[in-house]
């Protein structure tokens, strides 16, 4: 058995030194709250230096990104023609690939074509946003003219910078036959301000490659050949890249719906029903009472949000929102794969898009293509 006091020794170092770590990483992130465009620009360059470094590795994990078919379970999937109504979904930030579980087969089974879009989630959402339109190429030569995009959450923003991105010029390229037109965009759980809940990332990271590697699709550069962390930059609410986004104006000709989660035990239409039946009994001083407390209610709901996302951070001015109970996950999929739940924001996509490609049945919204 060993010395008692050499183990206390040793002990009492790896807590030094573990506890310097977390100090330095600590101070690290307080620093770089006030440069965070030269954080971005540090781990862009050293994901660059890593790429480069490992370019056979870089390689390997860059096919898995990209447009990929869904296919259920049962059935042969249909031939990929114009006249069949395409859906493409795009996941968000360290998303491991179930946020899509439930609402890809429903949309399968009403007869739409589905595709996946995955990207290096963690790098520059502008750099997604070049990726996701270099994907949709290929759509348009397979001879797909239209298609409707369902985003959970970072997704919304890049599909937003793939359309309104001066770099990327979508309307001219749909003008030109290069890409599809997009007829619809449907966000679900979207911080089109920002999140500061952004900054801890590092968890959500985590669960991600866990997730990968148990399914097999792990590899040890993963962690920053699917980005370094930028995306946490430019999720930063008043970022640059959100102000920027922000200030263009919305694209043109594109059915825009914003679904956002409340996690709270309330929504507007409780405090409206609340209200409804306190007023009447209540006296002057018990209503004007109530008033502060209908606010108080208010903002905890949008406050909290999904968990995740304000519903305030989630609204574009012109903008049609709707909220749905749930969270920022559980809105829009079940934790548990066998369960008959049906997520509350499931219902409302299929509502949406079987109205977007109606108007384009009847010709609403159309604009000049080749």
């Amino acid at each position: 058995m060993g010395n008692p006091e050499n183990f206390r020794a040793l002990l009492l170092r790896w807590l030094i030194f573990i506890g310097s770590a977390v100090v330095f990483f600590v101070v690290l992130e307080f620093v770089f709250d006030f440069f965070p465009e030269e954080e971005k620009e540090l781990r862009r360059e050293f994901r660059e230096a890593v790429v480069k470094t490992f370019p056979d590795q870089a390689a390997k994990v860059a096919q898995t990104f990209g447009l990929s078919r869904y296919e259920a379970i049962s059935g042969t999937p249909g031939e990929i023609t114009p006249v069949v109504p395409t859906v493409v979904l795009i996941h968000g930030l360290d998303d491991p690939g179930k946020v899509w579980m439930n609402l890809a087969p429903k949309l399968v089974d009403e007869g739409y074509i589905v595709w996946e879009m995955r990207y290096p989630n963690d790098q520059p959402i502008v750099d997604s946003a070049r990726l996701f339109y270099q994907e949709l190429i290929s759509l348009r030569s397979a001879g797909i003219r239209r298609v409707a995009i369902v985003a959970h959450s970072m997704g919304g923003l890049v599909s937003r910078e793939l359309l309104t991105g001066p770099q990327i010029g979508y309307s001219d390229k749909v003008r030109a036959g290069e890409v599809p037109r997009v007829v619809g965009l449907i966000m679900v759980g979207t911080p089109n301000h920002g999140s500061a809940l952004s900054r801890l990332r590092i968890f959500t990271e985590i669960r991600d490659q866990w997730i990968h590697m148990t399914e097999g699709k792990g590899h040890w550069l993963r962690g920053i050949l699917d980005g370094a962390g930028e995306a946490k930059i430019d999720l930063i609410p008043g970022s640059r890249f959100l102000h920027t986004l922000n200030e263009r104006p919305h694209p043109q000709d594109v059915n825009m719906l914003v679904i956002a989660g409340i996690a709270s035990p309330w929504d507007q239409n409780d405090i409206d029903r609340f209200v409804s039946a306190t007023r009447t009994k209540a006296n002057r001083a018990e209503q004007d009472m109530l008033g502060d407390l209908v606010r108080f209610f208010k903002s905890v709901t949008d406050g909290l949000g999904d968990g995740l996302v304000t519903v305030e951070s989630t609204r574009l001015d012109g903008i049609a929102h709707q909220t749905v109970r749930g969270t920022h996950l559980s809105m829009i999929r079940n934790i548990e794969e066998g369960s008959r739940r049906v997520p509350p924001a499931v219902p409302v996509i299929a509502e949406t898009l079987e109205q977007v490609f109606s108007d384009m049945d009847t010709g609403d919204g159309e604009i000049a293509e080749n």
